[in-house]
């Protein structure tokens, strides 16, 4: 393989690895400043979770020995059913997992913030959709459907994106 082409895949695998480690740093402050409101069981982890590992691996290294509240922060890969999701307390849908997650219908899933980086994430049942816009990994969020999960986000964390109502 030509010395080119392997620079080239290189600084891309670098470009992915540093924009899931930006999202993995926007998603644990995500979770720092919210609320779940409508906890049913006493907690002992709080579970980052998505169905790619490749995100799981970076977010896992960019948040180690984070806690969230009193809580150690865990990531975790998980497949996108019912039983899998019910540890987690967000879940985030990269682009390369948004299939699974139309495919899925599970409907309204409570007490799990959901974080997507696709067009129209927020139409298809999320939370927050990352986007780019002038380089820089910006956020749209619904805080409707995050109340609808039980879910409440600080009103300084809200002001820093884009606020939609769907």
């Amino acid at each position: 393989m030509p010395l080119a082409l392997l620079l080239t895949l290189s600084q891309s695998v670098n470009a992915i690895d540093t924009e899931y480690a930006l999202k993995a740093g926007f998603l644990y402050n995500f979770a720092r400043y919210s609320t779940w409101t409508d906890t049913n069981t006493a907690l002992t982890d709080f579970v980052l979770c998505s169905p790619d590992s490749t995100f799981v691996a970076v977010a896992s290294t960019v948040l180690t020995n984070r806690k969230v509240g009193n809580l150690p922060l865990l990531t975790k890969t998980v497949s996108i059913t019912q039983d899998d999701l019910k540890q987690c307390q967000v879940l985030f849908i990269t682009s390369a997992t948004v299939d699974l997650w139309l495919a899925s219908s599970l409907g309204q899933l409570n007490n799990i913030m959901i974080v997507g980086e696709s067009e129209d994430f927020i139409a298809n049942g999320g939370h927050i959709r990352f986007f780019l816009s002038s380089g820089k990994v910006r956020f749209a969020v619904s805080p409707d459907k995050l109340n609808a999960a039980h879910i409440t986000m600080s009103s300084k964390v809200l002001r820093l994106g884009r606020v939609v109502d769907l």
